[in-house]
């Protein structure tokens, strides 16, 4: 496949891979947030909703982003400002959206545990104040993408030392943490619900199994949509971390890359960006 088919179909993609995620993505996080509005005294339901709404930022800022070269061209490899905003702003906003995945995971093993102690983590309060954390964190712990992206030979990103530091951090904090505790935790939360199962079916009396079963239909609810979106996040994550390592490994590796090999590499980096905002 030539450079210059490889160049077109990545400009579409660039144009409607990102308008109809953008589109579509705001509209079932909307949803979200309105069902989920009732349940606000839930602290998954809190997790879940701030999830929702900070991906419609983010969503709709990538969108536009990526969007708006089309019709006004590349401004982030003219304005240093935009280069660095068009890098750190996504960054923040996704970091964030995982982390209310990774602690509405975490909330559905608290839940589902047999021990008091766990299940008073789980409250409404404490899941606000966790998001509150996160918010002050993010912005601080990515501000170094904010720094030393720049623009050099009419290219914006990260280069240098600084490209194998931006990489590991990706993989760590993008390819391995999160999806390591939402494995864990969700297997950890399907074995407290079998258990929890077992326990259930020796109780006796209708009104009891009633009112039971009222809170099982709940729990199990938010259980379905926090495992979606535990495998939604691996499937969509893993791609991205090993793409940047390999053009990581292969900067040093090779000292002079084809231009058709730049090129495949850039393809496909930009399938997996789409991808992970997907």
């Amino acid at each position: 496949m030539s450079t210059s088919i490889l160049s077109t179909i990545q400009n579409q993609l660039s144009f409607y891979g990102y308008l109809i995620p953008m589109v579509l993505g705001n509209v079932g996080n909307t949803f979200i947030v309105i069902r989920f509005t009732r349940q606000r005294n839930n602290a998954c339901s809190v997790y879940l909703i701030s999830s929702a709404i900070v991906n419609n930022i983010y969503l709709t800022f990538t969108g536009c982003a990526h969007l708006f070269p089309f019709y006004y061209g590349d401004q982030t490899t003219r304005a240093l400002f935009l280069c660095k905003i068009h890098a750190y702003v996504p960054s923040v906003l996704g970091l964030i959206t995982k982390t209310m995945i990774v602690f509405a995971c975490i909330d559905r093993f608290m839940v589902t545990n047999k021990s008091a102690s766990f299940r008073t983590f789980s409250t409404p309060k404490k899941a606000k104040y966790v998001i509150f954390v996160s918010i002050l964190f993010w912005p601080l712990c990515c501000s170094h993408i904010g720094i030393m992206t720049t623009i050099i030979n009419g290219q914006c990103g990260q280069f240098g030392i600084y490209s194998t530091i931006f990489t590991v951090y990706v993989i760590i904090f993008v390819g391995l943490i999160p999806p390591i505790i939402l494995s864990l935790f969700g297997y950890l939360t399907y074995h407290n619900m079998r258990q929890r199962l077992l326990r259930i079916q020796s109780v006796v009396g209708n009104a009891i199994h009633a009112n039971i079963s009222i809170h099982r239909r709940r729990d199990r609810e938010l259980l379905i949509i926090v495992i979606y979106e535990i495998f939604i996040y691996v499937i969509t994550a893993t791609p991205y971390p090993f793409i940047l390592l390999e053009m990581m490994i292969s900067r040093y590796m090779i000292s002079n890359k084809s231009v058709q090999y730049l090129q495949i590499e850039s393809f496909i980096l930009s399938i997996c960006i789409l991808i992970i905002i997907c």
